[in-house]
């Protein structure tokens, strides 16, 4: 079976939008962690997954980027995956929107949480991250 690939725009809440920008404006890598929002939204997935919580996007919808940055080896497994994991049947992995939405929905759940785990800390953003990556 084909996958359905009725929109390749992944949104975020726009309340939330300067905290991506916060993790992504900047050269040094110590200061400012993450090179692009894609990488900020899949933290912010993985967090809200392992809290267990998804957050429907209750405000404007904002792109900040398309399907097809996310890398086909990387990435998309991990999509997958979660879409998986979270109880739906199988098909999900046929419709790209239903998989966006799950992981839209962690991403909206966890953004706050990643926020507050690189600058809550006493550490340089980046010397946080590694922190908390490695506990």
């Amino acid at each position: 079976m084909e996958m359905l690939t009725s929109r390749d725009t992944v949104t975020i809440d726009e309340s939330v939008h300067y905290i991506y920008k916060e993790l992504t404006d900047g050269a040094d890598p110590v200061t400012v962690p993450f090179k692009t929002m894609k990488d900020v939204f899949l933290w912010a997935v993985t967090l809200g997954y392992r809290r267990g919580e998804r957050r429907p996007i209750s405000g404007k919808k904002l792109t900040v980027f398309r399907w097809a940055q996310f890398n086909s080896q990387t990435d998309i497994p991990v999509i997958k995956a979660i879409s998986l994991t979270n109880g739906e049947n199988i098909e999900v992995l046929l419709s790209q929107d239903e998989m966006l939405t799950i992981v839209e929905e962690y991403a909206n759940a966890g953004i706050h949480d990643l926020r507050a785990r690189i600058y809550d800390d006493n550490r340089q953003p980046l010397y946080s991250l590694i922190n908390f990556f490695i506990k």
